[in-house]
């Protein structure tokens, strides 16, 4: 092992720092970073507009809206080759292309989101299908909760919006305002239809139809049966009161039934208020004579007099009894609560000190030796009687002692049995 002394040259010496070489090309690593305060990011130079790649495989359907398609009468689908901007089918969610076999809302043209609805009140819909190369638009509807195909009774002109996969890099700048918005997104639910001709079941009948001629179909308009049940209800229920306040027989409480009790054998309210009324007046015949004390109570406590009813004898009797407890609690208390203090100079020798002026009641005793005071069962042990009640405390084999004409000072403080 070869040692050298390094002389202290702090004076004549700079701090030691790194140099440029010193930090070679490719030696930073990632645990040189602090994962808590990320690098700004216009400390990283990154090129977004040559990142498409990302945009290109997020794929999105964007509604193509077209207007003013003709369906003659007497056909179930119309050709719309011409109008798809996408010739591809869209066979998945990463294939870009048009949807096909997806339900696409339709309007009436030149109206406001105004659905095409079939002959039982169901919206008529199109779906998209492509055959060798060519797209169609077929119809449909529902008839009994299943779906068939529509055919149109009349020529009509139409609106309708489709749905092309694209890509975010390539998506149209108007998608949103012209694919989102319109008669697809915010049409008017079918439910809306469907619900007015539940609705119209339900006030008519199953016979009921939506004729829309202007004419009442009910002989009696709905406002005036709610009135008409108002009033039969108002009267009904005035004809109850009036049964039920009468005193009347068979009228009255003879009406109004009760449960199965033990404590009763009437099953309505009369007869249950007639048992009460009976038991209530044994119950008085039983208590009489209570309100008063005719003499006074042999000890001499409880007085004689009238107190007005039971409960006033019984706050008297409570008055009594509280006075004569609280008097014997104080003087308990003052029993049990009684301290002793001991102060008691050594002569010499002494292993314990018996305490002379009673028993110590247990938890209470505080023992001092010239002003320190002692831990039971470490310092010192209790003195106890066969009883276990605490007489003494013994500290042998130490002993009190007096030094150079000094004793030592036993205080003792406790409370007396």
């Amino acid at each position: 092992m070869i040692i050298r002394e390094v002389k202290d040259m702090a004076g004549t010496r700079g701090i030691a720092r790194f140099r440029g070489e010193q930090l070679n090309n490719k030696l930073m690593r990632n645990n040189h970073f602090d994962v808590a305060n990320k690098i700004n990011e216009k400390y990283v130079d990154i090129d977004f507009h040559a990142h498409r790649e990302i945009l290109e495989d997020t794929k999105i359907d964007v509604l193509v809206q077209k207007n003013g398609a003709v369906v003659g009468a007497g056909v179930n689908f119309i050709d719309i080759t011409n109008d798809i901007l996408n010739t591809n089918v869209a066979v998945d969610s990463s294939t870009e292309g048009t949807v096909v076999g997806v339900a696409i809302q339709l309007r009436k043209n030149g109206t406001e989101d105004f659905p095409l609805i079939d002959e039982d009140g169901d919206r008529v819909y199109g779906k998209v299908r492509e055959t060798t190369g060519k797209y169609f638009l077929d119809f449909f509807s529902e008839v009994n909760g299943a779906e068939v195909a529509y055919t149109f009774t009349e020529a009509e002109t139409i609106d309708f919006k489709y749905i092309t996969r694209t890509n975010l890099s390539v998506i149209p700048v108007d998608a949103i305002v012209n694919g989102g918005a319109g008669f697809v997104a915010d049409a008017v639910d079918a439910e809306a239809y469907m619900n007015l001709r539940q609705l119209m079941k339900d006030i008519y009948g199953g016979a009921g139809t939506l004729d829309n001629d202007g004419n009442a179909n009910l002989g009696t308009s709905v406002v005036t049966q709610i009135a008409n049940e108002v009033q039969a209800r108002t009267d009904a229920d005035t004809l109850i009161r009036s049964d039920l306040a009468s005193t009347a027989a068979l009228k009255g409480a003879s009406l109004v039934g009760v449960i199965v009790d033990a404590n009763y054998t009437g099953v309505t309210v009369q007869a249950v208020l007639s048992n009460l009324a009976s038991r209530l007046k044994s119950t008085e015949d039983l208590t009489s004579g209570i309100a008063d004390r005719e003499a006074d109570s042999a000890n001499g406590y409880f007085q004689a007099g009238d107190f007005g009813t039971a409960e006033g004898r019984i706050v008297d009797l409570e008055a009594v009894a509280d006075a004569e407890f609280k008097a014997q609690a104080d003087r308990l208390d003052k029993l049990e609560g009684e301290e002793e203090e001991v102060v008691y100079e050594a002569v010499g020798g002494e292993t314990e000190y018996v305490f002379l002026n009673g028993l110590a009641k247990p938890k209470t005793v505080l023992l001092f030796i010239n002003g320190q005071v002692q831990t039971p069962g470490i310092n010192f042990e209790y003195l106890t009687n066969a009883d276990g009640e605490i007489r003494g405390v013994n500290f042998a084999p130490e002993t009190l002692k007096v030094v150079e004409g000094t004793p030592d000072v036993l205080y003792i403080k406790y409370k007396r049995l």
